[in-house]
C-alpha cells in the first residue's frame, strides 16, 4: 500500500485530482486497520477482529463505488465534502448502498457476500455478539466466556479473517492500482478507453 501510495503521488509538480486525495485516504485507512488487525489476532480477540474486518472491507468497497459512476473525480469531491456515499448514485441510477456494492462486486469476489453479511452484525451491537461470549451449552447449563480473548476458535477461523483480510487489501489494491495506470495515459488513449 505504501509503494502505491508513493506512484500515486508521482513525479514532482504532478496534478493531483480529486480521485487521488479518496485514494490517499483509502490507502491511509487501510494501512491503519491492517497494522491494528495485527495487534487484535495477537491477543485473541476474535470479536474486535471480525468487526475491524467489516470495517476494512468497506473501505475497499466504497473506494471501488468511483468505477461505477459517471465522473470518479465528482464523486471523490462529494464524499472528501461529506456528503454519504450511500446517497450518491452510479451511471444507472442506483443508490451506491453497502448491499448494492456488494452485489456488484460479488462476480469479481464471490466470497464476499457470505462474509459482508456474516460481519454485518459486529458492526452494531446485535445478536452476534451473544454467541461469542457462549462458551459451552448443555441441556441444564450454560456457561459464558466474557474476556476479551476468544481462545474458543480453532485455527481455521483465524486463518478465514486473514485470509478475508487479505483479499479485501488486494481488492483495495487493484483499484488504486488500475487508477495509478489510468492517470498515467495520454489525454488521447483515455478518450479512446472512455469511448469504448
Amino acid at each position: 500500500m505504501l509503494k502505491l501510495g508513493k506512484q500515486l503521488f508521482g513525479a514532482r509538480g504532478s496534478a493531483i485530482f480529486p480521485l487521488d486525495l479518496l485514494a490517499y485516504a483509502a490507502l491511509k485507512r487501510n494501512l491503519a486497520t491492517a497494522e491494528a488487525m495485527s495487534i487484535i489476532i495477537a491477543t485473541w480477540n476474535m470479536t474486535t477482529a471480525r468487526t475491524l474486518l467489516r470495517v476494512h472491507i468497506d473501505t475497499a468497497l466504497r473506494f471501488s463505488a468511483a468505477w461505477l459512476v459517471d465522473n470518479p473525480h465528482d464523486f471523490a469531491t462529494k464524499v472528501i465534502a461529506g456528503e454519504r456515499i450511500d446517497k450518491l448514485r452510479d451511471k444507472e441510477g442506483q443508490f451506491l448502498r453497502d448491499a448494492y456494492l456488494v452485489q456488484v462486486r460479488s462476480a469479481e469476489y464471490p466470497w464476499l457476500p457470505d462474509v459482508y453479511q456474516r460481519l454485518s452484525g459486529y458492526v452494531h451491537f446485535s445478536g452476534s455478539h451473544f454467541y461469542d461470549t457462549v462458551q459451552d451449552v448443555d441441556a441444564q447449563h450454560i456457561s459464558f466466556d466474557i474476556r476479551a480473548t476468544d481462545y474458543k476458535y480453532p485455527e481455521s477461523s483465524w486463518i478465514e479473517v486473514l485470509d478475508c483480510f487479505s483479499e479485501t487489501s488486494a481488492m483495495l489494491g487493484w483499484y488504486v492500482r488500475g487508477y495509478i495506470e489510468t492517470k498515467a495515459l495520454p489525454p488521447r488513449d483515455l478518450a479512446k478507453r472512455k469511448d469504448a
